[in-house]
């Protein structure tokens, strides 16, 4: 395998970690947004006497968040040139990998594009992308977990209705 495909490799490995990560992110980011749609929902249905038709209705489009906050996540492929500039960012090694995946792949071959190719695939094959991508929770889980417990205790209320609308039934 040659140094540009070492290269290419690491960073296609970083690119599909980094879209899974942002796939995860926004799960989360659409079960918040859904979790808040129920928990409105349940709220008003506990104090109004709206239909009961409406809580599958905020369940469904709670379910069709977290479903859209995923594939928006997931919808957008870094390109390599992106994840190579990221990755140098974050690793510090000012601009190797953009640079050698940008002048590798030109057709001019001179002994400075071979030095910085090979310089960059050194460093290529160090890299460790669940190292440089760790799954960890988002911040939006804590709010989403949240308002999911508050959803579930209140399950627990009683629903208010007037005494005029009980003999109304």
């Amino acid at each position: 395998m040659s140094e540009l495909q070492v290269i290419q490799t690491a960073l296609e490995l970083a690119a599909r970690r980094r879209r899974w990560q942002r796939a995860w992110r926004g799960f989360w980011h659409g079960l918040l947004a859904g979790g808040v749609i129920w928990l409105v929902s349940l709220t008003l249905n506990k104090c109004f006497p709206i239909p009961l038709s409406v809580l599958p209705i905020a369940g469904l489009t709670a379910g069709i968040c977290m479903l859209a906050g995923f594939l928006t996540g997931w919808g957008r492929q870094p390109s390599l040139a992106e994840t190579a500039r990221w990755v140098d960012n974050q690793q510090h090694l000012k601009e190797r990998l953009s640079s050698a995946l940008e002048f590798g792949s030109s057709s001019k071959s001179g002994n400075w594009q071979q030095l910085l190719v090979a310089d960059a695939a050194t460093h290529a094959s160090k890299l460790n992308a669940a190292q440089l991508f760790p799954f960890h929770l988002p911040k939006a889980s804590r709010w989403a977990l949240l308002v999911l417990i508050l959803g579930a205790s209140l399950g627990f209320v009683p629903e208010y209705r007037s005494k005029e609308f009980v003999q109304k039934e």
